[in-house]
């Protein structure tokens, strides 16, 4: 009986552990291929960042570059406008300046927000992180 259970437990055992050694190798494929993946993601990333960066640079010193034009188009009409409101209300003139029209008004806003909050706190992140700005130690 036990040389019967030896005959049948033997493959039985050698298949069972052939099919779990196949079954861990597809694991370890699939990981390393999702790691592979993932690497590869990482690598277009900084690859992307290192082109910015090198816009960046090329633009530096430059007063027109494209982010300051693109940035000018927007700002100076809404500045002119909100220069002709306030002109208008404090000093009661007779221009009757318009309001902006429902998306306009919103994007104004957006633009606002952009200007003051955005770029003033990247201004502060950048003084601090060179050490000029509060807490920086200016070493």
């Amino acid at each position: 009986m036990i040389g019967l259970l030896r005959l049948v437990a033997g493959p039985l055992a050698r298949l069972l552990l052939a099919h779990l050694d196949r079954r861990v190798a597809a694991q370890s494929e699939a990981k390393r291929l999702s790691v592979g993946l993932a690497a590869e993601a990482i690598r277009g990333e900084l690859a992307a960042r290192a082109e910015a960066r090198a816009v960046l640079l090329a633009e530096q010193g430059h007063f027109f570059t494209a982010a300051r034009l693109g940035r000018l188009l927007f700002v100076l009409p809404l500045g002119l406008w909100w220069a002709a409101v306030i002109a208008d209300s404090i000093f009661g003139f007779a221009w009757d300046v318009a309001a902006l029209p429902a998306p306009l008004d919103d994007w104004a806003g957006g633009i606002l927000v952009s200007l003051f909050l955005v770029d003033g706190l990247q201004g502060a992140v950048r003084a601090t992180r060179a050490g000029k700005g509060p807490g920086g130690g200016g070493r």
